[in-house]
């Protein structure tokens, strides 16, 4: 498992077993650790005779409730950017 750190760490979470319709199921504890819920797709990675399994993460989205940057204009950006890091 590598960290979001891009350093590499180990741990074990226990056995899976794939059941008579092939289906694995990710034990819970490292379901919850990486936040994996319902839905969430992975590509499977054939690595000599092991198998990884890679997140699929999903596509990232700008909100701009309709408006074009013309019409948010240049202040919107800069006055969000304030809020968030108090000015800095």
């Amino acid at each position: 498992m590598s960290a979001t750190d891009g350093s590499s760490s180990e741990e074990e979470y226990g056995e899976a077993e794939i059941n008579d319709r092939g289906r694995l199921t990710i034990p819970k504890e490292l379901r919850d650790d990486l936040q994996i819920e319902e839905g969430t797709t992975f590509t499977v990675v054939r690595e000599g005779s092991d198998i990884r399994l890679v997140r699929n993460l999903p596509e990232l989205q700008t909100l701009s409730a309709g408006k074009s940057r013309e019409e948010w204009g240049e202040k919107a950006f800069r006055d969000a950017g304030d809020a968030t890091f108090g000015g800095r």
